[in-house]
């Protein structure tokens, strides 16, 4: 059972945009709010995965190009 207190507080910690909520639903052909929720939050951790991925990519290929200058290096071992 949970208590007015903590249904309160729940209620006031978890607030979402309803119209942002609305939209995404929509989108999603009607899904349940939870659903429209999980789906944003997979969608929103898989671009941020996507952009690392790019990043490293980019990484990698500017180190093979030996863009980066790493002498700096080995004069503060010295």
């Amino acid at each position: 059972m949970v208590t007015t207190e903590t249904a309160a507080r729940s209620a006031a910690e978890s607030q979402i945009d309803q119209c942002l909520l609305d939209e995404a639903r929509r989108h999603l052909g009607g899904v349940g709010p939870n659903e429209a929720v999980n789906e944003g939050l997979r969608l929103l951790v898989m671009q941020q995965r996507l952009e690392r991925r790019e990043v490293l990519r980019e990484l990698r290929k500017m180190s093979a190009e030996r863009v980066f200058d790493y002498t700096a290096f080995d004069e503060v071992d010295e």
